[in-house]
């Protein structure tokens, strides 16, 4: 299981993969915010090629591994992304604070992204939400 808690100023963004019986499941939550016209709003997928979930697990334990050294100060923006992984082998818990380009933190973060897209059917308002707590 891997789930990402993105809390900003503006709500929290959950993200979630879960394996069933057969197969992996895909569940994003937008929780309720003042900032934002929703209600809340959730979207779903089933994943059916394990490639690029299996990468991103390999990047989460990357980060862990050998996390990169920020280039400058950093200063907390009222964003928090924290990345839980749970599998057989493991379990790890990643908090990423500030995330330069060109880092195993990016290429992550960017690789959710591209998988959330892919498997909710490249939603347009789900696009936007990703843009805003993730970039």
């Amino acid at each position: 299981m891997i789930k990402i808690e993105i809390h900003t100023l503006a709500g929290q963004f959950d993200i979630e993969i879960k394996k069933n019986e057969d197969f992996y499941i895909l569940l994003v939550i937008l929780s309720k915010s003042q900032y934002f016209q929703e209600d809340g709003r959730v979207w779903s997928g089933k994943i059916e090629e394990t490639e690029k979930l299996f990468e991103i697990v390999n990047l989460i334990k990357e980060c862990y591994r050998k996390p990169s050294v920020p280039t400058r100060i950093t200063i907390l923006d009222g964003r928090s992304i924290k990345i839980n992984l749970k599998d057989d082998e493991s379990q790890i818990a990643l908090r990423l604070v500030d995330i330069d380009k060109n880092t195993n933190e990016s290429e992550l973060i960017q690789k959710i992204k591209e998988l959330t897209i892919e498997i909710t059917g490249n939603d347009a308002i789900l696009q936007d939400y990703l843009d805003i707590f993730m970039d």
